[in-house]
């Protein structure tokens, strides 16, 4: 856990959020597939996300623009990440904290749990998987995920060059094996090289 804090860094999410906003008239194919996957779940009703490890907080531009009836919340355990992203998009929907904070009333309250490339940089991705599933949200949307047939295993790498931080690999069997006892159906998106995003939809007990 040597690099966990070193995304609370200002810099790194006014790069973030330039790297977003020259993207926002030509979405990358994570994008897509997280409006694909919201419309899958929940489709157009009214609904509310929690998105973890929301960073400079593009998602919110991206689903206000496209599914306005979907209410959404951005968290982050950087209180830097927060001050760009409140700061650029508005809003009083923003929560500093960091995941393991999240508990069932959470998981209650909101109808989709996001966490777009947050289980990608830290070093315990499996590890913090069985976490989000065990609070029982009803929906969750997984972003650029790093799925391997061999064991889960993470790297350190320099990312904007300015921070260090680590970049985790799922084992596939096991994901979907956790998946599967956490009682959630799987659906997986193959999008850029090895970056998928998967929804994750508890299964309903009749």
């Amino acid at each position: 856990m040597e690099h966990i804090n070193s995304w609370k860094n200002k810099e790194v999410f006014v790069d973030q959020l330039a790297l977003n906003e020259s993207e926002l008239n030509n979405y990358p194919t994570h994008w897509k597939h997280f409006l694909n996957a919201i419309l899958k779940c929940v489709g157009i009703k009214r609904a509310k996300i929690l998105d973890v490890g929301c960073g400079a907080g593009t998602y919110k531009k991206i689903c206000s623009t496209n599914l306005p009836s979907l209410s959404y919340t951005g968290m982050d355990y950087s209180e830097e990440a927060i001050e760009v992203a409140q700061t650029r998009w508005g809003g009083m929907e923003w929560r500093v904290g960091d995941y393991m904070s999240l508990t069932d009333q959470d998981a209650a309250q909101y109808d989709i749990l996001h966490a777009g490339a947050m289980l990608d940089v830290l070093p315990n991705g499996d590890e913090a998987l069985s976490f989000l599933l065990s609070l029982g949200f009803k929906n969750i949307i997984l972003g650029r995920v790093k799925l391997t047939e061999d064991d889960s295993h993470f790297f350190e790498y320099r990312v904007y060059n300015k921070i260090q931080t680590y970049a985790y690999s799922h084992n596939i069997s096991n994901l979907l094996k956790m998946s599967k006892e956490a009682q959630y159906s799987v659906t997986l998106t193959q999008g850029e090289p090895n970056s998928c995003t998967i929804l994750l939809q508890k299964n309903q007990l009749h």
